[in-house]
């Protein structure tokens, strides 16, 4: 649940954020079932089976409040899936860092004993990223002090849960197209402490906790246009100078955020993802989903179908987690011009099973079972024979 950013920086355009209160009990006996489910669930075995036969770690965003009260929501995860990740508890924003002194870890600390009272792994999201910060950010941090504040804020968060978490996404989204050679994004910690608050970032978090895997997570570098090949490029020249630099990242963060009427870059993808692997780093796919926008309305369910499984079919091979962006398609949203929502998820607002969900099954079937590389200081978590 990362707001999906607009890379384009035009703002945020996303799943409404789930509100609500703290659940005082998450355990699977307690709040998620203190109403009876809103359906009948669907079968979600052959999903399942399709993971565990690829090898691969299936998992969704999420947050507390839908674990918490959101009864079917929570019970196909559990059934299903191998992991969750927190999408709004745990950002460096008013929820998480309220005050410049004060964290509130409620929300977190809820899901966190929800997976783990339920046997999934868990990804911490995000430490460091342009948006969503808190409304006291931008008239107290100045250049003098950001390198203070930012490792604090680590800091703190990843000793409040350490030898916990199965990954976190240290820094989100540094690349954009501010016309700096590097193609970094500017504001606003570039502007604050140079280039290097990702390396800082990095050694902190990795100080804190050594065991977490460590994520550069990005957007938008998966399709055949100029800016995206672009964006890779210079995703790619970051992870280079941080490897050379021995900095402690472990994976890189292929968001998925895959678009509708945009034909994927298959090639240009597959030479990425080797080149990555060729560093010594590992990728996750970190925020998977398909958008309907600009394609006719008869084929829009077939269309996300098919780019699901045209995404997990060349990506596959060369990741072992995937995060879906949602788990299902959210009925808050305004649907587009050609009466379908927005995003194009495995299961619709009623919990029915899409096209996209058999699609991903087939895909997933039609993986070879490979034996992945190892990452650097892969963590020794008490769930980590989950991800074997």
């Amino acid at each position: 649940m990362n707001n999906k950013s607009i890379c384009s920086g035009a703002g945020i355009s996303r799943r409404s954020l789930l509100q609500g209160a703290a659940a005082a009990c998450l355990s699977a006996a307690c709040a998620p079932f203190a109403h009876s489910l809103a359906q009948d669930l669907p079968d979600t075995s052959a999903l399942k089976r399709a993971a565990g036969r690829s090898g691969k770690t299936l998992g969704t965003f999420t947050v507390e409040h839908e674990l918490a009260y959101e009864a079917t929501s929570a019970t196909i995860i559990a059934n299903t899936l191998s992991l969750i990740a927190d999408g709004n508890d745990l950002k460096f924003s008013d929820r998480l860092r309220p005050t410049l002194d004060s964290f509130n870890f409620s929300g977190g600390d809820a899901a966190l004993s929800w997976a783990e009272q339920n046997g999934l792994l868990f990804r911490g999201h995000c430490l460091v990223w342009w948006n969503a910060l808190p409304q006291w950010f931008s008239s107290y941090v100045t250049p003098a002090n950001a390198k203070q504040i930012m490792t604090d804020h680590i800091t703190t968060v990843l000793k409040h849960y350490a030898g916990r978490i199965y990954s976190w996404d240290v820094v989100n989204e540094p690349i954009y197209h501010d016309n700096r050679p590097d193609g970094l994004r500017v504001k606003p910690w570039l502007a604050l402490m140079g280039p290097e608050y990702i390396n800082i970032a990095f050694e902190t978090a990795h100080a804190a906790d050594p065991h977490a895997r460590l994520v550069l997570n990005e957007c938008y570098i998966e399709h055949d246009t100029p800016g995206e090949k672009q964006r890779r490029a210079y995703l790619l020249a970051l992870a280079t100078r941080l490897r050379k630099a021995d900095v402690p990242v472990t994976h890189i963060g292929v968001q998925g955020h895959l678009r509708g009427a945009t034909p994927l870059d298959r090639a240009g993808m597959i030479e990425f993802a080797k080149q990555i692997q060729d560093l010594g780093l590992e990728i996750m796919i970190t925020e998977l989903d398909c958008d309907g926008v600009n394609v006719p309305g008869q084929l829009v369910e077939q269309n996300a179908a098919a780019k699901y499984a045209e995404f997990i079919e060349f990506m596959g091979p060369y990741v072992k987690v995937i995060t879906l962006e949602s788990l299902h398609e959210d009925p808050s949203l305004p649907l587009l011009s050609n009466g379908f929502p927005q995003y194009l998820d495995l299961f619709d607002s009623e919990y029915r099973r899409t096209t996209p969900y058999y699609a991903t099954i087939d895909a997933l079937d039609r993986l070879p079972i490979a034996v992945q590389p190892q990452a650097r200081r892969a963590g020794n978590l008490k769930q980590k024979s989950k991800a074997s």
